[in-house]
């Protein structure tokens, strides 16, 4: 993890977008490197939150699981949100990954979910990264847009950080990366370079993340506790797996707590 100092001086961008549009091979032409696992499969390839710092740019890329998998979409949004509460001081900007075509009934809702969890100021902080880009031929991504359905020009007017095309069979082609910095650093200037954080939430998910981050902090001083009796009894490769079963262990407890909690709130 970074250290305090480091975040504040990383930009950080999160993914965010269905399974199999493309997100962790964006986030791999971003970095300019394999840092993400990714295939051609329509069923997710991530499952949890994971972030990558570049080594020449200046971001770090946070990857998600897919939106809108039918069998487990409300895990996927608690698994975005507790990305978010870990990755202080919060993402810079949100980069919406959908291919290249019309807007579906499943992309309406999954736009819709996103701003349900998030609060509406979500699209202050969004560019529409479209893959495929190399599908376009001799058409502009420009051209595509005018030609395209009504819903998709909307959401795009309501995206401050405007679109953006990748081809990711191409991670040499690096003006498509530098083009896309400096259109998400545009959008953190016209957001006075600030970063999403918990105060722009819809009020019940505020309530939600402010118990999270309570029952996180008091984690956060057992696992260091935990973490100085393993050192005081192992040693070497022996105590680095101890501190791997103790996270994985401690997540696990997070999962339920938080599984519990949400139950509890649904019941209210």
């Amino acid at each position: 993890l970074l250290h305090t100092q480091e975040i504040k001086q990383c930009q950080q961008i999160m993914l965010l977008g269905k399974s199999g549009v493309g997100k962790s091979s964006s986030g791999n032409t971003i970095l300019g490197r394999n840092a993400f696992g990714s295939d051609m499969r329509l069923v997710g390839v991530t499952k949890h939150c994971e972030k990558v710092t570049g080594k020449d740019v200046p971001v770090a890329v946070i990857d998600t699981p897919g939106l809108f998998e039918t069998y487990c979409t409300k895990d996927i949004v608690r698994e975005i949100l507790k990305g978010i509460k870990l990755q202080e001081p919060g993402p810079h900007v949100f980069v919406l990954v959908v291919p290249i075509g019309r807007m579906t009934q499943e992309d309406q809702e999954t736009n819709a979910l996103i701003e349900e969890k998030f609060g509406p100021r979500v699209w202050d902080y969004t560019i529409v990264l479209f893959t495929h880009g190399d599908r376009l031929g001799n058409k502009t991504l420009n051209d595509v847009i005018t030609e395209s359905d009504e819903n998709l020009r909307n959401f795009i007017r309501k995206c401050s950080g405007g679109f953006h095309v990748f081809n990711n069979r191409d991670l040499q082609d690096q003006l498509q990366v530098t083009s896309f910095i400096a259109k998400f650093q545009t959008l953190m200037a016209l957001n006075g370079g600030g970063y999403y954080h918990t105060d722009l939430y819809p009020k019940e998910e505020r309530e939600i993340r402010k118990r999270q981050m309570s029952i996180l902090a008091k984690k956060d001083v057992e696992i260091r506790n935990k973490e100085w009796l393993l050192q005081e009894h192992y040693q070497g490769a022996e105590l680095e797996e101890k501190k791997k079963q103790l996270v994985r262990y401690t997540e696990d407890e997070d999962d339920d707590g938080e599984e519990k909690e949400e139950a509890e709130d649904d019941d209210e």
